[in-house]
């Protein structure tokens, strides 16, 4: 084991996730014909939204939170995060840093932009177990990166030395 110093840092945020747009009336009737269990709960739940002019939400305030516990840096991210994000914040910090995910909040699955755009496994489906209006909005992974590096630097962990000349 490293030995820390004796010294703590911390700094949190919030970043609003946008959704894409939610599925239109029609959509969700098919849904509640089709479908049954929690998917069709969503859909009623989001029509009755509709039919009484309840505001439906339109992004997720996105808990970010960075520690420096002596040396050793830790990002703390909300949510089911694929690895994909870890993978990103190592290159930028370094392979030290520690991100744990599932902190503060669990909304849904938080996908990257490649697993949006692919469809891959409930990148565009979790929202609805977790009764929220729609898939997250393309540019989810750049609004959650820029947060945890906004919060890194407030926290006082740096960027590996080949980040800060640009490589």
């Amino acid at each position: 084991m490293r030995k820390l110093s004796p010294q703590l840092a911390t700094a949190y945020s919030e970043t609003d996730l946008k959704f894409s747009t939610p599925p239109s009336k029609e959509q969700l009737e098919g849904i509640v014909k089709r479908s049954s269990g929690y998917q069709k709960q969503w859909a009623e739940e989001l029509l009755n939204k509709m039919k009484t002019g309840e505001e439906i939400m339109t992004s997720y305030p996105y808990p970010v939170k960075a520690w420096k516990l002596g040396e050793q840096p830790v990002i703390i991210l909300g949510g089911e995060l694929t690895v994909d994000y870890a993978i990103r914040l190592k290159r930028i910090f370094g392979n030290d840093i520690f991100v744990m995910g599932y902190s503060n909040d669990v909304m849904a699955y938080i996908p990257s932009t490649s697993i949006l755009r692919e469809g891959g496994y409930e990148g565009a489906s979790s929202q609805i177990a977790f009764g929220l209006p729609a898939a997250w909005a393309a540019d989810i992974e750049t609004r959650i990166i820029g947060e945890a590096l906004k919060t890194a630097g407030q926290a006082g962990i740096k960027m590996t030395e080949s980040k800060l000349v640009g490589n």
